[in-house]
């Protein structure tokens, strides 16, 4: 039982010199500061990797992440590099891993160009959601949908929901113009026009769609069909009911 106490006691002992030698050893500035400098040598980011960079700049991402080479993984803040990153022209959201020992990954979600708009001599490329990533020269994105008028941003999600279910429509628009803020006009790229109703254009559409293909109007001539009061198409030259 003594021999039992004596071995405890002896433990305890060396527990609190092993103890004190620690404190005393970290109190030493000098000790401190190489032990400190050698653990953030060890993780240096000597690779960072990127995911998912396809439109952002290439030259203004580098400058960035410039910055943070050879930065210990230990000591950087992911949130400020991710900030900085996300203020980049096309990038959507960012993702920033720290992989032991020496990997900063980062991975970019970009915006997906879905049309462009039409302000005056300004043009924007705008995500489905009508989000301007950029502006533009007035010769890019000319293969991509174009929409004109004040707030036809706000208004180009709701368009192209309708529209995708008549590809026959939306396969002859050169550009949507959004009309006092109120309503569309699709103009073809043959010169015809085709007035929209403020409210229920699936409804109109899908009217204009069978009317089109029964009547042959485009084919006609007719450049103007007029789809404001419900239930009825008026064209500038044949009057009908659907």
């Amino acid at each position: 039982m003594r021999s039992i106490n004596k071995y405890k006691y002896l433990f305890i002992l060396f527990i609190i010199i092993i103890c004190i030698i620690f404190v005393n050893f970290f109190n030493n500035g000098k000790i401190k500061k190489e032990l400190t400098s050698s653990f953030i040598e060890l993780f240096s980011i000597n690779n960072i990797e990127i995911i998912g960079r396809e439109r952002s700049s290439k030259k203004i991402l580098s400058e960035v992440l410039e910055s943070y080479e050879n930065k210990s993984l230990v000591t950087i803040n992911l949130k400020n590099i991710q900030n900085e990153i996300e203020k980049i022209g096309w990038i959507k959201d960012v993702i920033i891993r720290k992989v032991y020992p020496e990997t900063l990954s980062i991975s970019i979600e970009e915006y997906s160009p879905l049309a462009v708009w039409k302000r005056g001599s300004i043009h924007y490329v705008l995500d489905e959601y009508g989000y301007r990533i950029e502006k533009i020269k007035s010769d890019e994105y000319q293969n991509y949908f174009q929409i004109r008028g004040m707030g036809a941003d706000k208004k180009l999600k709701n368009l192209l929901d309708k529209l995708y279910n008549y590809p026959d429509i939306l396969s002859q628009v050169d550009y949507a113009n959004f009309v006092s803020r109120r309503r569309w006009d699709l103009h073809y790229k043959n010169g015809v026009r085709i007035l929209l109703p403020e409210d229920n254009i699936s409804e109109s559409l899908s009217l204009l769609d069978s009317y089109i293909k029964k009547n042959k109007l485009i084919e006609k001539g007719h450049k103007k069909i007029d789809l404001r009061v419900a239930g009825k198409i008026t064209t500038d030259r044949v009057s009908g009911n659907g």
